[in-house]
């Protein structure tokens, strides 16, 4: 209820925010993709549910709104409204009971009006239409809120919705606009769980690590077994699905930033690159780490690995809310950091910072949170806060086939990826210091397996 109020209270009189949830997605005829709310519907109200709407109506001053003056209503002149599938006793043989609108009134919006989902688009005429007509002669004229592109089917029942705007040339503006900046703080509660996530993901990491000697020694698995294994010991921690799909990332596949094949046999004297993360309670961990299969790195894998690490700890260093540090800034200071590292490895010249891309090619970090890329609409280079969470993730990626690279370093892959919370006193609390990096703890970890 307090996330809702929060909502209400960024939205403009004489306006009707609607929150449709993610589309069921298919792998074939009838078979579902599992399936995942829509973070924005799911932050405001925890339906878990595919078949729904969440409306927020915030009334103008000509129709019994409280205005401000400011062009905003006070929360408590803000009507919630959810539709939802009706209970259905030969739908639950089949797929399990649903909430039903009794259920949802109950236990989702105590503090609204529950309805079928059939009746959304009327409903929500109506409600236009009274608003329109008690406007009087004030500038006010009601305004819809809806990402349009976020649920097709949905989108397409609601038409006649859409088409009554544009008949009368109002102007249909994101929804995701207005709760993103509310997501992007996140609460002590939701920190928790970020760090409950972070702590699990940690763990399946080491146990992980210790899997992969043993099967490169072995001889004959692949990449999918760990895979497999990190998922499992997530799992097994309280995590109710995987963040994302993990990439594990052996020899010179590490080179490939979204490499999701994880078919690859594992071999003793490769380096292996990780990137996975489980989801607790809906919020999501992001970890990346590079180890070596045989438990020992190479000096030219060692010397690569630790330029990383040291832009990694480097820009974890600068991360606070001190009113000028952003997301954009700390890029800024890990490609300073990488063109320094790669000079000293010999790999560039003083006068080739702009070849630094081509060997680091992505961002430092992305904001994290419900969505393992979360906020999407928040700008990077607005200053931390407190409340704001992000990863930090350098790395090096040398292809095998660069005539412009030595030798020495053709092939090699490193990304070592942590996730932070800016605390109440602007100093970043690092959430996976339990995920070993320093190159010592990582040749133990991996060593434990032979």
């Amino acid at each position: 209820a307090a996330r809702r109020a929060a909502m209400a209270s960024r939205l403009p009189r004489g306006s009707v925010a609607l929150f449709a949830p993610a589309p069921l997605a298919y792998m074939s005829h009838d078979v579902p993709y599992p399936f995942q709310q829509a973070p924005d519907l799911h932050y405001l109200c925890g339906f878990a549910e595919p078949s729904c709407l969440l409306a927020c109506v915030k009334r103008g001053g000509g129709d019994g709104g409280r205005s401000s003056g400011s062009g905003v209503d006070a929360p408590d002149d803000a009507e919630w409204l959810l539709f939802v599938e009706p209970s259905d006793p030969a739908q639950a043989l089949w797929d399990g009971p649903r909430a039903g609108i009794d259920g949802a009134r109950r236990h989702i919006l105590p503090d609204g009006e529950v309805l079928k989902i059939g009746a959304a688009p009327t409903t929500l005429l109506r409600i236009l239409d009274a608003m329109d007509a008690s406007r009087g002669d004030t500038a006010i004229r009601p305004g819809l809120l809806f990402d349009v592109d976020r649920n097709p089917q949905l989108t397409a029942a609601l038409r006649p919705v859409l088409e009554w705007c544009k008949e009368r040339q109002l102007r249909v503006t994101r929804a995701a606009a207005h709760v993103q900046p509310l997501r992007l703080l996140k609460s002590d509660a939701e920190a928790a769980l970020m760090a409950r996530a972070a702590d699990a993901t940690a763990e399946a990491f080491l146990e992980t690590m210790a899997a992969s000697s043993a099967a490169a020694a072995r001889g004959g698995a692949t990449e999918a077994l760990l895979a497999a294994r990190f998922e499992y010991e997530t799992r097994l921690r309280g995590c109710g699905r995987l963040a994302y799909p993990c990439v594990v990332a052996s020899g010179v596949r590490a080179c490939t930033l979204h490499y999701m094949h994880n078919n690859a046999l594992l071999s003793p004297g490769d380096l292996l690159l990780m990137d996975a993360g489980g989801s607790f309670g809906g919020y999501s961990a992001d970890i990346t780490r590079t180890w070596p299969l045989s438990g020992t790195f190479t000096p030219e894998q060692r010397d690569v690995y630790s330029a990383v690490l040291s832009v990694n700890e480097a820009c974890i260093a600068a991360a606070k809310g001190d009113g000028g540090t952003s997301i954009a800034s700390l890029h800024h200071l890990s490609l300073r950091l990488t063109h320094e590292a790669l000079v000293q490895l010999g790999v560039l010249g003083p006068g080739e910072a702009h070849r630094v891309s081509r060997y680091y090619p992505h961002n430092i970090g992305h904001y994290l949170g419900l969505d393992v890329h979360d906020t999407p609409l928040a700008s990077q280079s607005q200053p931390l806060l407190p409340g704001m969470a992000l990863t930090v993730e350098p790395g090096l990626y040398f292809p095998p086939d660069d005539p412009q690279l030595p030798a020495w370093c053709r092939g090699i892959g490193v990304r070592i990826e942590d996730d932070i919370v800016i605390g109440s006193d602007g100093a970043a609390r690092v959430l996976t210091t339990r995920a070993p990096k320093a190159v010592a703890e990582v040749e133990e970890a991996v060593r434990r397996g032979l």
